[in-house]
């Protein structure tokens, strides 16, 4: 009676994490992503160079997540913008339940393990997107839980991380994490052994076997129809200093905000509980999570990824607290540890809640299927009308929405793909859309001759009050500005 109790506890924390991250899509890349899949299948073919935009026509196209694609454009043939809302809640899911299957091997209590995913999911909502993102976080999980439960002795399925190296190289570029990780691990038990600071225990693995598994990962990345240049993109996009200081996805974590601050929450207490615990941490615990929050900080695309492999890493500190430091300070109360433990765990808990939705907020946490209104659908509906005459010039955020309604008809002047576009063409839009001191000539030897544009962007006001272009649509979302003499 007692499991089945738990069992159905947990699955109602699993579905409450589910339900939680039904939201309206919102995410800018989406929509080229389903181009994508789509043109694989209409043209049957595989596209290594850019067909979607106008001045990047023809520039080579390292298509990483062409995988991912093709099973999101399935997904929406078979239930539209919904099946796609559900997509990113069952990755949720499936990624909070793979780290609950293994806090659970690694002797947390029910309980515990139940908080944690609970807050580790508030900690991260907002993230889940039905993007290829999605494949890292839920492979990250897996690998994590596989590397520690060969280090602890609790079964060795290593075997599995090449093949699963294969399937995540296929569907998104954020693949070398994986083998990132193993090779940190590794040098954590070498580290281990080293300096004797954590007797290997009864069937724990060897480095030897960690070795062999980071080498045959290291193989599986070249087996995508793009060889090393797939393994060469993620350094690219990372080296690409002048998307990064402009997309908002690749800055830094604004504290500000509530999600990112139970992050750093979450950073401070594994620390101070690991500072506090009698026995040494792991040194391959203190690589990754020190890896990872240096990522986390570079980018706050990264949280997500911290938040996965800190939730063992804290539940570790927090089972060694609450069996070597508690009992002592709580002596005579009468209280167990586990319910000491448990109150508090259940207090952080509900104090996360309200600092991600307080009560004015509330409405916004309710679960929404369809599309956000963020996007120039209005626009899009009048250029599908009136066809007023291109080459376009399109607001970046935007690029992926218009790829999705006006491909072939219509080429955009850039979209996220910024590896397709590269810093030369970038800089060409944001001389452009913030009006610096040669937009005009940009504009005119781009040849452009409409613009799509948020109503009230500088771009927008200066064509506004230029003699050369007139206003062709505009609503409260988007303007669609032409040169004079192109109006249909």
């Amino acid at each position: 009676m007692r499991a089945r109790l738990g069992a159905a506890l947990t699955a109602a924390v699993l579905a409450a994490i589910g339900v939680a991250m039904i939201y309206p899509i919102d995410d800018l890349d989406v929509w080229w992503l389903l181009r994508s899949g789509a043109y694989m299948l209409q043209t049957r073919s595989f596209p290594t160079t850019d067909p979607f935009s106008g001045p990047a026509f023809g520039a080579p196209w390292v298509n990483h997540a062409w995988g991912f694609e093709l099973l999101l454009y399935a997904v929406y043939r078979l239930a539209g913008p919904t099946g796609l809302v559900l997509l990113q809640a069952l990755f949720a899911v499936a990624t909070f339940g793979v780290l609950h299957a293994l806090l659970r091997r690694e002797g947390v209590g029910r309980g515990f393990t139940l908080v944690a995913i609970a807050a580790g999911a508030l900690a991260t909502r907002g993230f889940w997107a039905p993007r290829p993102q999605l494949v890292t976080y839920l492979a990250l999980a897996a690998f994590w839980a596989i590397l520690r439960d060969y280090r602890d002795g609790r079964g060795d399925r290593l075997r599995w991380l090449p093949l699963m190296t294969v399937a995540w190289a296929n569907l998104h570029g954020g693949f070398m994490v994986g083998p990132g990780l193993i090779a940190l691990a590794l040098v954590g038990e070498v580290v281990d052994r080293v300096l004797g600071a954590a007797a290997p225990t009864p069937g724990a693995g060897r480095p030897g076997r960690l070795a062999l598994a980071l080498g045959a990962s290291l193989l599986a990345t070249l087996a995508t129809p793009f060889h090393y240049h797939a393994v060469l993109f993620p350094f690219q996009v990372l080296g690409d200093r002048l998307a990064q200081a402009f997309i908002i996805e690749w800055a830094s974590p604004a504290f500000q905000y509530g999600a990112i601050r139970l992050v750093e929450g979450l950073v401070l207490l594994t620390l101070a509980l690991a500072a506090w615990t009698p026995r040494r941490c792991r040194a391959a615990d203190v690589l990754v999570l020190a890896a990872f929050f240096h990522f986390g900080l570079q980018a706050v695309r990264n949280l997500p990824l911290l938040v996965v492999v800190l939730l063992p890493i804290l539940m570790a500190a927090l089972t060694e607290t609450l069996r070597e430091r508690v009992p002592p300070l709580i002596a005579g109360s009468g209280v167990s540890p586990r319910r000491f433990g448990l109150a508090a765990a259940a207090v952080v808990l509900a104090f996360a809640v309200w600092w991600n939705f307080p009560a004015r907020g509330v409405r916004g946490a309710l679960p929404r299927v369809g599309v956000a209104e963020v996007f120039p659908a209005e626009a899009v509906a009048y250029l599908k009308r009136a066809r007023p005459p291109g080459p376009l010039f399109n607001d970046y955020g935007w690029g992926g929405y218009l790829i999705w309604q006006l491909y072939p008809d219509y080429r955009v002047s850039i979209d996220g793909r910024m590896a397709v576009h590269g810093p030369k063409r970038f800089a060409e839009h944001i001389e452009v859309a913030e009006v610096r001191p040669r937009w005009r000539e940009t504009l005119d030897r781009l040849g452009t001759r409409l613009a799509v544009v948020h109503a009230r962007s500088p771009l927008a006001i200066v064509l506004r009050a230029s003699p050369d272009w007139e206003v062709l649509h505009e609503d409260k979302v988007a303007i669609v500005l032409g040169k004079r003499g192109v109006r249909p």
